[in-house]
């Protein structure tokens, strides 16, 4: 539990706007571009033979952000979600991935919030990925 005491607990009182998430660093692992692939029932020889990986592939890196920072809570309800591609992410790459809460709102008894995030290669800083996603923040099971 001592990393537990390191991240906050996932609740409006502590998510507000300008605050940063990250970096996380990984590799771009030929075995996950494979199963995103079959996954996906994708046949496209840039994803199975040349390992460049799926620009959807990563779409989830904003959880491991949060997870990284914060503890507890239910998560959030996904509302809304865009990306920009900029460069693909290829086996064996080195990545980072950083971002910024941009905005918190309570409307219609809900508590909202925006995180912009990026991942870049670690080694060139080159822009790969540009994304932004909207939640509903879930306290507990219940929408906060």
């Amino acid at each position: 539990m001592a990393d537990q005491e390191k991240r906050a607990l996932m609740c409006p009182d502590n998510v507000h706007q300008g605050l940063k998430l990250g970096p996380i660093f990984y590799v771009v692992k030929a075995e996950q571009i494979d199963a995103f692939a079959r996954g996906t029932s994708s046949t496209n020889p840039l994803f199975t033979k040349d390992h460049i990986a799926p620009p959807t592939m990563r779409l989830q890196d904003y959880a491991l952000l949060i997870a990284t920072h914060f503890y507890g809570g239910s998560g959030g309800v996904h509302a809304k979600h865009w990306n920009e591609f900029h460069a693909p992410m290829r086996a064996g790459q080195t990545v980072k991935t950083e971002g910024r809460i941009t905005r918190t709102e309570r409307k219609r008894g809900k508590f909202y919030f925006e995180l912009e995030y990026e991942t870049r290669d670690a080694s060139t800083d080159e822009l790969l990925v540009r994304q932004a996603i909207t939640s509903v923040l879930l306290v507990e099971g219940k929408i906060a």
